[in-house]
This record gives C-alpha cells, structure tokens and sequence, in this order.
C-alpha cells in the first residue's frame, strides 16, 4: 500500500471502551490513519472527545449530528476505510451485525463498509455463552468476518469467565495481519499444538518456592496466533504473577478456543506436557521450566528460629525438552521421528540467554533434537525493553537445516506471528 493504511474502528457501548483508546493509539504506532465511530451508548462510558484527541480524526457519534450530511457521511467513511474494526462489540451490536440492522452511524456504517471487518466481542460470559449470540458469532463468520478474543478473565460483575475483549495488542496484530493481505491462512487445518507457557514453581515449604521473572506472555501469544491459523491448541501454564491461592494462575487468560492445563511445578509440567505431546503435530516449549527443585520440602513452615542463613539442597528437574526430542538429539536422520516416518511432533525449543546467544542456543538446538530454537537476550538494556515480563520480544530464529530469522522488538503478538511463520516453512520443507 503506497499510503498509510486507514481503519475505521467502531466502539460499542460497553466498559471494555476504555481498551479501545489504546487499540487507537496502538494503530497510530504503526502509522494507520484511524477515523473513530461511536454508538451513542459508548458516549456514555469514554467522551468522542477522548477518541478525536487521541486519533488527530473526527469522529462521529450520531447519524444526524455530522457537519456535513449532505456527503451521507457512512458511505464516505466506508469508501475511506482499508479495515473495519468493531471494539469492544457487544451482544447488541454484534445481534445489529448479523441481522443486517442499520439505526445508528456504526451500524449503518457496517453495511455500506465492503473491506475485511474486524471483530472484538465484549460481554459478560453468560451472555457471550448464549445460543443466540453464539449462533450470531458463526453467522458473522461464514461472512467472512474475522473474530478476535474473547478471552477469558475478570469481567466488570466481578465474574471470571470467558467475554473478556481481547488485549490491545492482541486485536492490533490481527488488524495488521488483515491490512496486510487478508484473513489468516488457517493452515494448521485441526492439527493438534502442544504450547508451554510462563513459569514453574518449586515448593520449599507451604507458604515459599523457587520460581523465575517469566510472565507466560510469550506462550500465551503463541497460543492466540496458533488458534488464528487453524490449530487445535493445548496450552501447558504455569503460574502467572501475582498468583498465590491454590488454584489461582495469574492475571493472564487463556485464548478462547484454546484449551488450558494450569500446572505449579516442572514435574506436573513434564506429566502434562508428555501427555499432551503424544498425539500433537507441532510442540512449543515456551515455558520457563525450573532446572533445580528442592531435595526436600517441609511440611511446615521453615521458621528462622535464630539462624542467620538457610542452607537448600536442590536436585536437579526432568529435561522436558531434551526427553521430547529423544533420539533426534543424536543427530543421525534414523534418530529423527519425522524423517523416518513415526509420529514424532515437530519440536520448538526456547533459549534465554545472558551471552553467546546464538552459539549457546544452536547448541540447544543440537543437544535437545529441537527442530527450531528461539532465542532471547536476558540481560542488560535487552532484557528491560523485551524479553521475559515484557509486553515486547526481540528474538532469533534458528532451525536445525541452518536458517536463521531475526526478529526485531515488537509487541509478543507480532513475534508470534514471525514464528509460527517459521514452524510453517520448517513443515513444509519436513514434508518435501
């Protein structure tokens, strides 16, 4: 495209509104023009005001309140748009979609917009469950429309469930990928993806543990983006921050349609994860897995009692990644599963590096019989502008027949995106 690409987003009225103000800005980052459509319930929640400061747009709010209606301004503002993107869009509004209703300014807007469209649907998860809505959702979709999210998490009841509108990121990535050339190929066709994802925790005693900075951001991008591209997705988490009643696993969500196993530990990781990879296509061990745990844990809480240091013994864990790679690691086309015909998953390793980055993660790449390795600098100015616990990433790619791919920083979506590229190449040379 010779000029900036242009998107119209339309917000709907509910309290996910205020997520749209950074899809805006987001948008603006990667030089879209973006004009804003508001229904009038949404007025209620963020002020187009708010919309036209952080857009450098007008934007409209009523059907008859446009400075010049003389130009039927949702027809203009449907010709000038590459992309239209609904969020947050509720029950209501996405009924008006499915049903062809036109009596505000966005809806009428829908209809004359013949671009690819955008959707991000936002409501409580009894409503998002609802027969009526899901079969509005599928109608939407044999439209060709594109969905992103739910995702489930904290609602505004109070609630946790699924109707959570995807994260700023998540729905920039996607509105990119569209701009770009498109819906995403669904390419995975129902094959099943084994993802690790974010920390373990190794007990000491019932109210401490050993654990690492890892957010899972990382693995639940991956997730998303597999999800996009057609893959029956298992996501193998640990932990997520702020985590510490039993059973609670962070303030991420797991993507919709992704199925999720929440583990502590790297041993409850490895059991799950073996389980899981039995049957998979493609495995992405993204999880930062715990190389030690304790030798012994207490049963009760380990009190000072005076003592001036705490001695641990620690025992090494189970190498998960080095046991699915298996024989491949020896490095002979017998030893490798796919080559000779046996069900053995394509293998994606991670590797966090502090120096030697690319040499230490080839090495992994060969040790572990991975088939693509990423890796990341963990240290210094690298470490605090992406990496673990960051929003962004800034990886290398580098697969098992030499190829290396670089990827510069930017949101943990779009690094997604550039890897599943890459697992996509890999198969398809495996496969001739």
């Amino acid at each position: 495209m010779s000029r900036s690409p242009r998107v119209v987003l339309a917000v709907s009225g509910g309290i996910a509104c205020y997520k749209a103000c950074e899809v805006v800005r987001r948008l603006r980052d990667h030089g879209a023009v973006v004009r804003v459509a508001m229904s009038r319930a949404a007025t209620q929640f963020v002020g187009p005001t708010t919309f036209a400061a952080l857009s450098g747009e007008p934007v409209v709010s009523d059907l008859f309140d446009h400075p010049a209606p003389h130009e039927v301004p949702h027809v203009r503002w449907a010709e000038w748009g590459d992309l239209l993107c609904v969020a947050p869009c509720t029950a209501d509004f996405l009924a008006r979609m499915a049903h062809g209703i036109a009596d505000d300014f966005p809806s009428t807007l829908h209809l004359a917009f013949r671009g690819p469209t955008l959707v991000a649907p936002a409501m409580e998860d009894d409503m998002y469950r609802h027969p009526a809505v899901q079969r509005n959702l599928r109608r939407l979709v044999e439209r060709g429309v594109t969905t992103v999210g739910p995702n489930s998490g904290p609602l505004a009841s109070g609630r946790v469930g699924p109707g959570r509108m995807a994260e700023p990121g998540e729905i920039v990535a996607t509105a990119r990928r569209l701009l770009a050339g498109g819906s995403p190929q669904r390419w995975l066709d129902g094959r099943k993806v084994v993802i690790t994802a974010g920390p373990t925790r190794e007990r000491i005693d019932p109210i401490r543990f050993l654990s690492n900075r890892s957010s899972g951001k990382m693995g639940f991008a991956l997730a998303r983006e597999a999800r996009l591209v057609g893959g029956a997705v298992t996501l193998v988490h640990g932990p997520g921050p702020g985590s510490l009643g039993q059973g609670s696993h962070g303030t991420l969500a797991a993507p919709s349609g992704v199925r999720a196993i929440a583990v502590e530990s790297a041993a409850e990781m490895r059991t799950a994860t073996l389980r899981e990879a039995a049957d998979a296509a493609v495995v992405v061990m993204a999880a930062a897995v715990a190389d030690f745990t304790p030798a012994e844990i207490s049963e009760q809480k380990i009190k000072k009692n005076g003592a001036d240091s705490l001695q641990l013994r620690l025992q090494r864990t189970v190498d998960i990644l080095a046991e699915l790679g298996g024989a491949r690691a020896a490095g002979t086309e017998e030893a490798s599963g796919r080559e000779s015909g046996a069900a053995s998953p394509l293998l994606v390793g991670f590797a966090a590096e502090s120096e030697a980055l690319e040499k230490r993660a080839l090495d992994k790449l060969r040790l572990k019989g991975c088939d693509l390795i990423v890796a990341n600098q963990v240290v210094g100015d690298a470490l605090a502008r992406s990496g673990i616990a960051a929003d962004d990433n800034e990886v290398v790619i580098l697969g098992r027949d030499g190829s290396r791919e670089s990827v510069s920083q930017r949101p943990k979506g779009e690094v997604a995106v550039a890897i599943w590229d890459a697992i996509r190449r890999q198969l398809l040379s495996d496969n001739g």
